[in-house]
């Protein structure tokens, strides 16, 4: 069974919106590696001594800074100190800010580094 059947509907009707089709497949694997596929998933690593950004560790010779990251595609919600972080819950905005990011890093998938290396998509 490939991963676009096992997938919650929300994601894969948000993915398919934004990626083109030779992308659905790697775009619903990134999440399931990034969240397990829980739209509430939060990785919070910040705290009043350790704000967005600062530096926590390296891991593999790549640095590890502090992070709110949220939902399906891990969104770092530092990254936009503009928006409501809470918002990242919804699919539709997560996979649309996520498509953005991948769009941006010219259609690759390096925003989810370690994710992507463990698929085999850098």
């Amino acid at each position: 069974m490939s991963a676009d059947v096992q997938a919650p509907d929300e994601l894969r009707v948000a993915v398919e919106e934004f990626w083109p089709q030779s992308e659905w497949e790697n775009a619903l694997a990134i999440a399931q590696l990034e969240s397990g596929w829980d739209a509430f998933a939060l990785n919070d690593s910040t705290s009043e001594s350790q704000p967005c950004g600062s530096v926590i560790g390296i891991r593999d010779g790549v640095t590890i800074t502090a992070e709110r990251s949220i939902g399906y595609f891990q969104v770092n919600s530092c990254n936009f100190p503009s928006w409501e972080w809470q918002r990242f819950y919804n699919a539709r905005h997560n996979a649309g800010t996520a498509h953005m990011l991948w769009d941006n890093a010219g259609q690759r998938w390096s925003p989810w580094y370690f994710s992507a290396q463990k698929l085999g998509l850098l």
